[in-house]
């Protein structure tokens, strides 16, 4: 037993249509759904919450501090519905990737040749990355033997 599939009919759709609307202006305008008023209202606060998420911030710590932590869901909702903030809102994540690593810069970078990290991880052999790895050795060493705790050899 097949279920009946139920065409939408004439009646159907000229419900759908508000009362005194003509159906262009019916189809143009999206109705508001169920659920939770959207967070980000107007252009202004779609342009703050952009420009905290450029300059590094996660989602959910900009809507914090527009006074929204509510839900990461209504501003992911509203990236699938417009394609537009769906575009901005990537560029402004990339900018935010980008402004975190710069100012992780200032501090030690993993990987950065010339280093302990590059020479281990990268298995870089150059002589600034040799170098540091034997000089981070060797500090260790000397806080172990500081500290009484020598354990023997170290990989």
């Amino acid at each position: 037993m097949t279920p009946a599939v139920l065409a939408p009919t004439a009646h159907d759709a000229r419900q759908a249509i508000p009362r005194g609307a003509d159906e262009e202006s019916a189809a143009r305008v999206p109705r508001r759904g169920r659920g939770r008023p959207p967070l980000l209202d107007g252009p202004e606060r779609i342009e703050e919450f952009l420009a905290y998420v450029a300059a590094g911030w996660t989602v959910l710590d900009a809507l914090g501090s527009m006074g929204l932590a509510r839900s990461r869901t209504p501003v992911y909702t509203l990236r699938r519905q417009d394609p537009l903030f769906a575009v901005a809102l990537a560029d402004a994540q990339k900018k935010g990737r980008a402004a975190r690593r710069q100012a992780q810069s200032g501090e030690t970078q993993m990987d950065q040749h010339g280093t302990e990290s590059s020479y281990k991880r990268r298995r870089c052999s150059c002589a600034p990355c040799r170098d540091a790895a034997s000089r981070a050795r060797q500090r260790r060493r000397q806080a172990a033997v500081a500290d009484g705790t020598s354990k023997g050899s170290e990989k």
